[in-house]
């Protein structure tokens, strides 16, 4: 008997012992019945499924989702006769076997896309006869409960391409910066041939490695009838362009992580990653991706390390329609929608709320000048307003003060009323602790994006508060509801409060305002900028009747942004909102019974005339409002001065 003989009947024996063990030892051991691991599932409030939830860094697709010629070219390069064996290919582990044999060490494999699916889901890759033995008697168990299609497009959400991607989406948008419904042949091809061996393959350090062996894939495909010759050929020829996507880990990185940590501590990482939940979520996944496309352009040209956060309430229910955390979530996972930084002048309005209640009226006239305000064991406090001259010199009607964010009077207003009430009454608005100090206007306590928002739309919901919402309903894989949510709204204010502040805030975006220039075309809006000491933050808030939008700009660590609110956040928000559905058909802000609308001269805070060239629109309580018209501008200097000298 020669050697190749010899061989032979060592791979045939080989063969029918691996083949009869599986049998065998499912009657001697009773092996269990194998599940396969259902990954939970996330869906936006449309219904649709959101990418992005896993242990690793993959994204799960449908067979469909992945294009005909990725499939052609994993199955010609791996497992040829995949739809043709029931999980065993007897042939190739043949082949393999010889070939092993002949060269006395590991030179081919014979494992089919079955096993190598069998041996991801469900054991190590220790190398013993014992675990090829249970790889087998997996493989078969899957083919007999699953679909062919079913299971290649298991192993294609599963297998490593390098790079941290595990599946063929996520290793898409890694090496193309596209879905895996989106690759031609000549970049199916390339991924195909990259789980061989992904680090040496890798096409950003060694590309010249990854077009050969994209060559072999298509040599395969081919031989297999799948593709031409010609069509080889112009794949090869295809310019690759190498670049990853914005968003590599889904529609929605942070928010999916910001769930799946809820989720995990309180299920479970098991059964949050095989237990196949259903989670029902807030997000709106257009609204998000209006979100995404306008951070991409507001944050273009920017400092790579600049961070930005976006975060989009629907002002009647709290509810998280959109997020975005950060710059980039590959880079860094930390979510700066919870971090907390100083608002700036954004903090004005809930000052500015209590004000309302305490016998101030958007009409009421304060004098932005020069004011020193002792402090107890230190200096004296000294506020001044933003840009080059510290002080306006002249009187201002409050809804006039918002609009230009005077500092000054803010400070004037939080001394009359008392910082102890001002932060008492802040706190209502779901802000945890406000420190009570003559500064409490300009922002001096830290607050969070999220909580900035929350507290924005009380005034957009009619005074009532919700807690900011991420999950509706999260069910079991037999469609038992395992909790619902059922939040209880809080009012924090009137309804008349929130009007007035509503109408003074959209002041801030009409002419004159410190966010003029970012009005949006067929929607209502208010907001309020803002701006830290020193330019570290840069702030902009903003609703319409249904959605409320923050966005913040600014340094991780101590460093100034040296932007204002209106020029780095401001974009940001305005792109969201010109893009995000529902935004043109949000109508207006619902007014109030007891609410009147004047037209009031803005240099003498009285009833507006004809001849006054300064006025705004201001909302008062009924009985608050000024009667008298304008006294400086319904006479002449003569008749104005004879009003206070003529004694009959």
């Amino acid at each position: 008997m020669n050697r190749h003989t010899w061989l032979k009947n060592i791979v045939i024996a080989g063969l029918l012992l691996l083949c009869l063990l599986p049998l065998t030892l499912a009657f001697s051991w009773g092996l269990p019945e194998m599940g396969v691991p259902e990954a939970s599932v996330l869906y936006d409030i449309n219904g649709k499924p959101i990418k992005g939830l896993a242990e690793q860094n993959r994204i799960s697709v449908q067979i469909d989702e992945i294009t005909p010629s990725f499939r052609q070219a994993i199955i010609a390069v791996e497992d040829k006769n995949f739809y043709h064996h029931h999980g065993i290919d007897v042939e190739g582990l043949a082949r393999a076997l010889y070939a092993n044999l002949r060269a006395g060490s590991i030179v081919e494999g014979g494992s089919t896309i079955t096993q190598q699916t069998a041996k991801k889901l469900f054991l190590s890759d220790e190398k013993t006869i014992w675990r090829k033995v249970k790889e087998l008697y997996y493989a078969m168990k899957l083919e007999r409960k699953y679909s062919k299609d079913e299971i290649l497009a298991l192993y294609c959400n599963t297998i490593y391409f390098g790079h941290g991607a595990y599946g063929v989406e996520v290793a898409a948008r890694t090496f193309f910066g596209k879905s895996a419904s989106d690759l031609t042949l000549a970049e199916s091809a390339l991924l195909a041939g990259l789980p061989n061996w992904p680090g040496h393959y890798d096409p950003y350090q060694n590309p010249q490695a990854a077009k050969d062996r994209q060559a072999v894939v298509l040599g395969r495909m081919v031989e297999e009838g799948v593709i031409t010759s010609e069509q080889r050929q112009q794949a090869q020829q295809e310019a690759l362009n190498y670049h990853p996507a914005d968003y590599i880990t889904g529609d929605a990185p942070y928010f999916v992580a910001m769930v799946q940590d809820y989720l995990s501590n309180k299920y479970g990482q098991q059964k949050v990653y095989q237990g196949g939940l259903k989670v029902y979520t807030t997000l709106d996944l257009d609204m998000q991706k209006a979100a995404n496309q306008s951070y991409i352009d507001g944050m273009k040209d920017r400092d790579p390390d600049l961070q930005s956060a976006l975060v989009a309430l629907d002002t009647n229910t709290g509810q998280i329609r959109a997020m975005i955390g950060g710059r980039d979530f590959n880079r860094s996972n930390y979510n700066r929608v919870f971090a907390n930084r100083q608002p700036g002048s954004t903090f004005k309005p809930f000052m500015y709320s209590l004000a309302m209640n305490s016998g101030f009226t958007p009409a009421s006239m304060l004098t932005c000048e020069e004011i020193d305000y002792p402090v107890a064991g230190q200096p004296d406090y000294h506020p001044t307003d933003y840009g080059t001259e510290p002080f306006h010199w002249k009187p201002f009607t409050l809804k006039e003060a918002v609009m230009l964010s005077d500092n000054v009077i803010a400070v004037q207003v939080n001394y009359q009323l008392g910082p102890q009430a001002v932060a008492n009454h802040a706190e209502m608005f779901g802000f945890p602790t406000i420190q009570p100090v003559l500064s409490l206007p300009l922002g001096s306590t830290e607050v969070s994006p999220l909580e900035l928002c929350a507290g924005y739309s009380v005034f957009a919901n009619q005074g009532v508060y919700n807690q900011p919402a991420s999950v509706l309903k999260v069910t079991d894989s037999n469609g038992l509801i395992l909790e619902e949510n059922n939040q209880v709204p809080r009012r924090v204010v009137d309804p008349e409060n929130a009007y007035i502040i509503t109408n003074m805030l959209e002041g801030v975006m009409g002419p004159g305002g410190t966010g003029g220039g970012l009005t949006v075309p067929g929607v209502i809006t208010a907001g309020k900028t803002g701006t830290t000491e020193q330019r570290k933050d840069a702030w902009f808030v903003g609703f319409s009747p249904t959605t409320c939008c923050v966005v913040w700009v600014g340094y991780d660590k101590d460093r100034n942004v040296n932007l204002t609110g209106s020029t780095a956040a401001g974009p940001i928000w305005q792109g969201f909102m010109k893009n995000a559905p529902g935004q043109t058909s949000s109508g207006d802000f619902i007014k109030p019974d007891d609410i009147v609308l004047e037209n009031i001269c803005l240099d003498s805070g009285e009833v507006a005339t004809e001849s006054c060239p300064r006025t705004a629109t201001m909302a008062f309580r009924s009985g608050t409002q000024p009667i008298d018209p304008c006294y400086l501008h319904s006479f002449g200097i003569r008749d104005f001065w004879s009003r206070f000298t003529d004694k009959d």
